[in-house]
């Protein structure tokens, strides 16, 4: 039986799993500690991110601009449930405007800088946001201003400095009276910790980027998973090296970051050197890092052996699957801790954490078989959701080790559908509720408890380029209509450092030819974001497909290997 939100809500807060914080009212308890404790902390290259010096603020100081953005945002006609599209590169300015907003009620819809006029305007059609925040320069560009045209719907458009037709957050005249309506607003109109906080983007298993809508609550249940898994203690230093707009930097890091009352460091966009010296001068306690990297260092032995690591306790690491000799290598020789993370904006959930799996080895391969009846784990997230595995012909439950099936999971850490998409929504609840993560887990078939989840690969062919997700079907859809083409499918395929780039299959229109820079030319055209381009072309004859015409991507992949 599939619960209505309110019944979820009733149920789930009647069990202690949901409560009544939201991120504003965990900052006001952790400025509260200590107004005075450092509270956000630059990139240390923000220089050449922002073109402005980096910054160091307390708590209190924190507390100050918060108020000056959350009346910036009451004075210009903002209120609770507008929409408001966020594009911030990881500056201490970012967890400040959400903040300011989600002291409001406003909810925030972050998307990454990557983002061209082709995903903005395609955003703003499903949300009909009332305003726009971005930042006056990024990595030397006039960044903002690129889009101003973007927005005919007289949204508000608001800007760190000075850009034209934006409103400066950086330089705005105040009135005593303006703060205190502001406050007067909030105190009548609060907010609570069921409301939608964020409506994150996802090209997830459905293909198209889809809205995903996550409440204070949600949030929490994946903050509180995480701070099992990174074992945060009051007053950590946490260390973010991923876009503040999803999963892994929201709940492991913003509201981790609250929950700890800790040091929050700020890191964008990835740069090893600087990486590496962030948790040597910050004496960082936790952070993440794509295995990729990883692997990269351990390769490296002169440069990590350059590297005090004594104060980190572990490192979280994900999106794509470890590697055996990666962890153990960390753990033995290095003693530090890789910790296994899986998740989804939707609200997959899966940690392998030393604590749970202290063998290298199986923690590498495998996943706590959580909310499964029978199996106990001691993290919290494991007691608030339940999981199982499908056939994907049969839609059969699967108990038997060794078989792949696509992972369901239900409970509170999973979001309630997609924002204003029922037909996606009926395709990926089944029956009972359960979400459709679209990616195949198998039963570990070396235990005879059956206590693990061991990652098999996509059920569909979504792309994961650098940790950004990529629609195949998308970059399809734009591609059929150049004229050079009588076909055209787009693949993902292996790569050490990316994890996957994009390469595209193409038949051609009889006597045509076609080079790798047209396709890419032709797609700039179209005004998508830089890291959906292809970097490689194939041209055969014939597409391969089933026989119900459906393309074997799979099969394109084998081209590029």
């Amino acid at each position: 039986m599939i619960l209505t939100e309110q019944n979820r809500i009733q149920d789930f807060t009647s069990r202690g799993w949901w409560g009544n914080d939201t991120l504003y009212s965990l900052f006001k308890d952790a400025l509260a500690t200590g107004k005075d404790h450092e509270a956000l902390v630059d990139p240390e290259n923000r220089l050449n991110i922002t073109g402005d010096s980096p910054k160091r603020l307390t708590y209190g100081e924190v507390d100050k601009t918060v108020e000056i953005y959350a009346t910036i945002f009451y004075e210009q006609g903002l209120r609770k449930d507008d929409i408001v599209i966020i594009q911030l590169p990881n500056v201490i300015e970012l967890p400040m405007v959400y903040l300011a907003l989600s002291k409001l009620g406003i909810i925030c819809s972050p998307i990454p800088m990557q983002y061209g006029v082709y995903e903005i305007t395609s955003i703003i059609s499903e949300t009909s946001p009332k305003a726009f925040i971005s930042t006056q320069t990024f990595n030397g560009i006039k960044h903002a201003e690129q889009f101003s045209s973007v927005f005919t719907n007289q949204e508000l458009k608001f800007s760190l400095g000075s850009t034209r037709g934006f409103i400066d957050l950086y330089d705005y005249n105040l009135s005593t009276e303006t703060m205190r309506g502001q406050e007067a607003y909030a105190q009548k109109n609060p907010i609570t910790a069921n409301d939608i906080f964020t409506i994150c983007w996802t090209s997830g298993t459905t293909g198209t980027p889809k809205g995903v809508p996550r409440s204070h609550n949600l949030w929490l249940t994946m903050a509180k998973a995480a701070a099992f898994v990174s074992e945060t203690e009051e007053g950590d230093v946490l260390l973010n090296p991923f876009p503040m707009i999803n999963m892994a930097s929201i709940g492991g890091f913003l509201f981790n970051w609250l929950l700890c009352k800790g040091k929050l460091i700020q890191h964008h966009p990835f740069d090893l050197n600087v990486f590496l010296g962030q948790i040597s001068n910050e004496r960082v306690k936790y952070t993440i890092a794509p295995p990729a990297i990883m692997n990269m260092l351990l390769n490296k032995p002169a440069l990590l052996e350059q590297q005090d690591f004594s104060s980190l306790r572990s490192i979280g690491c994900g999106g794509a699957p470890l590697s055996e000799w990666m962890v153990e290598s960390f753990q033995i020789k290095y003693n530090l801790t890789v910790q296994n993370i899986f998740g989804s904006n939707e609200g997959a959930t899966l940690l392998s954490a030393r604590n749970e799996i202290e063998d290298p080895h199986l923690r590498a391969k495998y996943f706590p078989r959580f909310g499964v009846a029978g199996l106990d784990w001691s993290n919290p997230v494991s007691k608030l959701v339940k999981t199982k595995l499908v056939d994907v012909e049969t839609n059969k439950e699967i108990h038997e080790s060794g078989k792949a099936g696509e992972l369901l999971i239900s409970g509170a850490t999973v979001f309630d559908g997609y924002w204003n998409a029922p037909e996606a929504n009926a395709e990926v609840f089944d029956a009972e509720g359960f979400f459709r993560t679209g990616d195949l887990f198998e039963i570990s078939p070396e235990d005879t408890q059956q206590k693990y989840y061991k990652f098999c690969g996509r059920c569909k062919d979504l792309i994961i380029r650098g940790g950004m997700n990529i629609s195949p079907e998308e970059l399809d859809n734009l591609l059929n209509s150049h004229p050079k083409l009588l076909e055209v499918a787009v693949t993902g395929y292996d790569d050490e450092i990316l994890g996957e780039k994009i390469g595209v299959v193409g038949v051609l229109a009889e006597g045509e030819n076609l080079s790798l820079d047209e396709i890419i030319e032709f797609l700039r055209t179209k005004q998508i974001a830089k890291y959906k381009m292809p970097e490689d072309l194939r041209i055969i004859d014939a597409l391969p497909k089933n026989p119900l015409g459906k393309v074997l991507r799979r099969e394109l992949k084998n081209l590029f290997n």
